[in-house]
């Protein structure tokens, strides 16, 4: 069965650093938009709060566990803005969950939530206004108006999103989760549509799929793409029109070619990482990376470009051991202590950090100088100290056990290569 993640919209925006003002304007947007729409009806908005005050356990994308390793000519497929398309082709609104009632033959979601098929022979709110938002949002890509563009589409998106949270006067945990259960079920079913056809599904996360293709010739992988993801909607058409009686408004779309992969390793566990992973795209040179360290701001740059240098070797089948021991004996010569040097940002005063006093605050702490907005420091052997302010030798082994062998096992893991024989370490370890 697919991992699920149960985290509630709200919640998300918190976690990934989104302002409350951002969430409220969001709200804002949804009552003003679904409110006018009520009034030409002749309907009053419920009041904010009738919802419930809680937010409800809410359940999220669907997530199969990476085939952790290197793969070759995987697919990358998505839907198409999947929770606004799953709201517009089975009449997700919240006028239309309240009307269900009245119908002998509503449209049931995989949960059993129902939504009226119409409303009083109008059309259902929420669909109606994404039915005008998406060919306005693709008025607005043709004509490279990025802006634009991105605009809709967050606001398309957030319809989903103030459903599930209690400080919207709509809130309704039953269609956030009617939402998201449709998601899981069509993740789950695009799985087993490629996998009858005989492709292997290695990775699949909430709107996207990785599938190998199993062919050895790179063109002909690219080519069979476009008309395999044809034959994909046509098909998921024809099952939602017998399952549910619904016009598919869903799309399937072929987003890239990977002719190598590599699925990473969860840290400290035995199964692949959710959106951790490395490639070649079709017809580039350059490696891409998701979620890997090169890509984060929390790492040094001797990390990033180790962790650079790896791949490009083990895609294009160059040395990988020696490029290794040569890095680490140059490390401990002190001949990169340039690119030792991490970067944090302060949050809040110095005096507010009680509980948890990460790194770059000790190293303030311990300096005399004003303050900075970003902190420079390096590991030393007294701890954390500022660069601009340093009074002892780098901890030149902190720095290969916690920036060189995190982003070098992976790749050596997929060599069948031991990180302390490749640096030599274990030999020393038998001398002694």
């Amino acid at each position: 069965m697919p991992r699920t993640r149960h985290t509630s919209p709200f919640a998300r925006a918190k976690l990934t650093g989104m302002p409350p003002d951002r969430v409220a304007a969001s709200i804002a947007s949804f009552d003003f938009l679904y409110i006018s729409e009520l009034v030409k009806r002749g309907l009053a908005a419920p009041s904010v709060g009738s919802g419930g005050g809680r937010a409800a356990t809410q359940g999220g994308g669907a997530v199969f566990e990476p085939q952790v390793g290197i793969h070759r000519n995987v697919w990358v497929c998505d839907f198409k803005s999947l929770y606004p398309s799953i709201i517009r082709t089975f009449n997700i609104d919240p006028l239309g969950y309240v009307r269900a009632a009245r119908q002998d033959n509503p449209i049931r979601t995989q949960d059993g939530t129902a939504f009226a098929r119409d409303i009083d022979g109008h059309g259902s709110i929420l669909p109606g206004l994404l039915d005008t938002f998406f060919p306005q949002r693709e008025a607005a890509k043709r004509r490279g108006d990025a802006v634009a563009s991105q605009a809709i589409k967050i606001l398309m998106n957030s319809f989903y999103g103030v459903l599930g949270t209690p400080a919207c006067r709509f809130y309704n945990p039953a269609i956030a989760n009617a939402i998201t259960g449709q998601g899981r079920y069509l993740l789950a079913w695009s799985r087993d549509w490629f996998n009858a056809r005989g492709y292997e599904v290695l990775y699949g996360d909430t709107d996207s799929v990785f599938v190998a293709s199993g062919l050895d010739d790179v063109d002909r992988a690219q080519g069979l793409a476009s008309d395999l993801i044809d034959s994909f909607n046509a098909d998921l058409a024809a099952h939602l029109a017998d399952a549910f009686q619904v016009e598919s408004k869903l799309e399937m779309e072929f987003e890239k070619l990977y002719t190598q992969l590599f699925l990473a390793r969860a840290r400290g566990g035995a199964g692949g990482a959710r959106k951790r992973y490395a490639g070649v795209r079709y017809g580039e040179e350059n490696v891409d990376f998701v979620g890997m360290e090169v890509v984060r701001r929390d790492w040094t740059d001797l990390a990033k470009a180790v962790q650079r240098n790896l791949f490009e070797r083990l895609f294009s089948g160059s040395e990988v051991a020696e490029y290794l021991a040569t890095v680490v004996a140059d490390l401990r010569a002190g001949l990169l202590n340039r690119d030792l040097v991490y970067r944090k940002g302060l949050r809040k005063e110095v005096s507010a950090y009680t509980a948890n006093v990460p790194p770059h605050v000790q190293a303030v702490r311990k300096s005399q100088l004003p303050p900075p907005r970003v902190v420079e420091y390096v590991m030393t052997a007294a701890g954390p100290e500022r660069v601009d302010d340093q009074q002892h030798r780098v901890d030149l082994e902190h720095y290969l056990e916690k920036q060189i062998r995190p982003v070098a096992e992976p790749v050596l893991e997929a060599l069948q290569l031991d990180f302390d024989q490749v640096i030599g370490d274990d030999r020393q370890i038998e001398l002694f």
